[in-house]
């Protein structure tokens, strides 16, 4: 049974290459590879920020290799993500696995119910008139919503933050709690973890996880469901820097440079099948 527990940090390149090792054979295993946006590949701001240039020149290396299939998850919707980064070969998943578009173009969508909508936007308006002050700012995903105070006063953060989540749960929402954020999930059986086997099972077969290896790489405390059902599957990393932090995942990551530092260990597998 899996369990939320304190992961390895690595801390040095060399750290990756350990994590890794034994794990790829370049010249036959099918490489998966699950990666967030937000947080994960690049710094989570209110608007979508860039990638660090050594992720971005690893990212486009290992999306145009025929031996990985690339997956790239946002909490955002499918077009904002998909025209921020504008990658072939990659197949990109909005709102958490909701929205889903393939390389080929081929597109799945999980329709929600235009009530659940109606509530979705009365929450995201009542946050934004009620407690967007002083640093704080509202995500809105279209289905979920994000509250994030990371930027707030000490002196403010107590009450703005009871007051979001008063509001969130007033609306019906599931709270989920993280160091610097309140996530406003709606009431429905999905999650990345849901989005993550819909993806696999789609593009491969019900046996995927006998055949592929995957690597899963998140922030969030939303992307623990992922790690939880990839857990004695696949590779699974968590960023952040909390010292305290439990989590399904394999390992724990420090920083969205150092994302980096992974991609470039498992693009070093397929270096040196060409030295």
């Amino acid at each position: 049974m899996a369990e939320q527990k304190k992961a390895p940090l690595l801390k040095k390149e060399e750290d990756y290459v350990k994590a890794l090792d034994g794990f790829i054979a370049a010249d036959k295993d099918q490489v998966v590879l699950l990666l967030d946006y937000d947080g994960t590949l690049a710094p989570l701001t209110e608007e979508l920020s860039v990638m660090p240039k050594d992720t971005e020149i690893n990212i486009k290396k290992l999306a145009a290799n025929e031996k990985i299939f690339m997956v790239v998850f946002s909490g955002r919707e499918l077009s904002e993500i998909k025209n921020h980064l504008k990658f072939p070969n990659v197949t990109y998943a909005g709102n958490h696995g909701l929205e889903v578009e393939y390389p080929s173009g081929k597109k799945f969508k999980i329709e929600m119910p235009e009530e659940l909508l109606e509530k979705h936007n009365k929450l995201v308006a009542e946050l934004k008139e009620k407690v967007v002050c002083s640093g704080a700012w509202v995500e809105d995903k279209k289905i979920s919503v994000t509250y994030h105070y990371k930027g707030v006063t000490d002196k403010l953060k107590a009450k703005l933050i009871a007051e979001a989540k008063g509001l969130i749960q007033s609306h019906g929402f599931q709270l989920i709690e993280t160091p610097y954020a309140l996530e406003g999930k709606p009431r429905v059986n999905w999650d990345k973890g849901e989005g993550a086997k819909m993806i696999l099972e789609k593009h491969f077969d019900a046996d995927w996880a006998k055949n592929l290896k995957i690597i899963y790489v998140g922030d969030d405390t939303t992307d623990e469901d992922a790690i939880k059902v990839l857990h004695g599957i696949g590779k699974t990393f968590r960023v952040s820097e909390l010292p305290t932090l439990k989590t399904y995942a394999n390992y724990q990551i420090k920083t969205v440079e150092e994302v980096g530092w992974l991609l470039k260990a498992v693009q070093a597998n397929y270096e040196k099948k060409k030295a």
